[in-house]
């Protein structure tokens, strides 16, 4: 009998699945391997990366520990100390030369600059590890990334507080190096060396002393880890912060007007206002002007004026009177101020509120021969008032033009305001007059001097106070030493 005979399209079907069956196990084996050959590449990048991490935050804990040792040492609350650093696959160092800094007082004298800390290097004990970098630096911790990025980990010793700024400088000096566990030990010879202030003199002759007053103070920092500077100075201060060039940074702080006693300027000079906050912040301004000679029984012509410009803002504070000649005679006192450059003003007046006082003068008793007026433009809430009318005859450099009384004089641009607008014959408190004009025109500009009619005072016999707050760009008061850390690294 004769076998029957498969179907040509079976024998190929059946014959191509039997070729594909070892093809199949090669080519899932071959998926197997390089699915494994990924996992175990990428796993193990992974793995790096986080043994890096993790070495690299057990090296910053560590530069923390060292941190509150060092400055234990650098500000001589102890001469040594000895820190273990953590075992890592980085390297430690000294590094003497890392980073610079300069302090400059800039305009000291009103146009000259002067070097108060020349170009003195920062040094730094620094950790290293895949393009990444720890270090204590200026009695801080810095933190650098492989893309040049860097962060503050612990703030330096830069202390800024209401117009003070502190300012130890702590320089590290010394040598070593270590890979793997490391030991650091400092030691330092004591107390800082004094910068600032200190007998050290301007080019003028000038001391080194506080409070600072002219220009401004400038801090330059040249270091890797600047970007981090500029971020903790613009946090501390409301300096101007710049960046001059690569790993530069520069804070700039402004010194403060004239604060606290002063001898009254002569004519055309003035009394310098800086810095001074936003808002109410003028506290305290008085003085007293006398005439030409201290013992002279009268005023000749009393017509006097202090006043300030900025732009088209214009101020004036006026103290005027004819024939004062008397103990307790009234002296008129009036408040200018325009916005607009002079074609409308807001006008304050009182003939009643000061008047000339008698009494001993450079130890003579009182004969009627010595006489002056005590002008306090701060006095207690509820003392004096103020009437709003014309103003600008009296005044003696804002005199010329348009005598128009603003008919919008409202106050309501600071938080003490009261929100009112002001009307011909209304009535208001001395103080907030004054405290809300100084904020009108300040924050920072010259009151100046202004004799009218050979009014005769003497400002060389005149003095008086004037206190406000600072702003968070001003620097009052300066504090500068320099503490050397000789360091070690085993």
């Amino acid at each position: 009998m004769a076998r029957s005979r498969v179907p040509r399209l079976y024998r190929f079907v059946r014959d191509r699945t039997a070729q594909a069956e070892p093809i199949g196990v090669v080519l899932v084996l071959g998926l197997v391997l390089a699915s494994t050959t990924v996992v175990v590449a990428f796993g193990s990048a992974a793995i790096g990366d986080v043994q890096s991490r993790s070495e690299l935050d057990r090296a910053e804990n560590g530069m923390t520990l060292l941190d509150s040792r060092l400055s234990t040492v650098a500000l001589g609350d102890s001469e040594t100390q000895s820190v273990d650093l953590p075992t890592t696959s980085g390297g430690y160092t000294v590094d003497p030369d890392a980073g610079t800094i300069r302090i400059v007082h800039r305009n000291y004298d009103g146009s000259n600059d002067a070097t108060l800390v020349p170009n003195t290097s920062l040094g730094a004990i620094v950790y290293r590890s895949d393009g990444a970098s720890i270090a204590y630096q200026g009695g801080g911790v810095w933190r650098s990334y492989e893309d040049g990025s860097a962060q503050m980990v612990s703030p330096p010793e830069f202390h800024y507080r209401r117009g003070t700024l502190t300012f130890p400088l702590v320089r590290i000096e010394g040598s070593g190096s270590a890979t793997g566990k490391a030991t650091v030990s400092a030691r330092s010879p004591g107390q800082g060396t004094p910068v600032y202030p200190d007998e050290a003199t301007y080019p003028n002759g000038a001391n080194y002393s506080n409070p600072v007053e002219n220009g401004t103070v400038e801090v330059i920092i040249d270091s890797e880890y600047a970007d981090a500077w500029g971020s903790y100075f613009s946090t501390r201060t409301d300096g101007d912060v710049s960046y001059p060039s690569s790993n530069t940074v520069a804070v700039e702080l402004i010194s403060i007007g004239t604060l606290g006693d002063f001898q009254m300027p002569p004519e055309t000079q003035g009394i310098t206002v800086r810095g001074m906050d936003s808002g109410h912040s003028l506290q305290d301004f008085s003085f007293t002007v006398r005439p030409q000679d201290t013992e002279e029984s009268s005023f000749a012509n009393l017509d006097w004026s202090l006043y300030a410009q900025q732009g088209q803002r214009q101020f004036e504070i006026h103290v005027g009177g004819n024939g004062v000649n008397d103990c307790n005679e009234d002296v008129a006192l009036s408040l200018y101020y325009s916005d607009d450059g002079g074609d409308t003003h807001h006008g304050w007046y009182s003939d009643d509120y000061l008047e000339t006082e008698c009494g001993e003068v450079n130890g003579k008793p009182a004969d009627g021969d010595e006489i002056w007026v005590d002008v306090d433009l701060t006095p207690p809430n509820g003392t004096a008032d103020l009437n709003y009318e014309k103003v600008k005859n009296d005044n003696v450099h804002f005199k010329s033009g348009s005598k128009t009384l603003a008919s919008d004089a409202k106050f309501d641009d600071h938080p003490p305001d009261p929100g009112v607008t002001y009307t011909s014959g209304d009535d208001e408190d001395l103080t907030l007059l004054t405290r809300h004009y100084f904020a009108k025109i300040g924050p920072g500009f010259d009151l100046i001097v202004a004799d009218g009619n050979n009014a005769g005072i003497g400002e060389s016999g005149s003095s008086g106070y004037i206190y406000y707050g600072g702003s968070g760009k001003v620097v009052t008061y300066l504090h500068i030493t320099k503490h050397n850390v000789t360091a070690q690294v085993n």
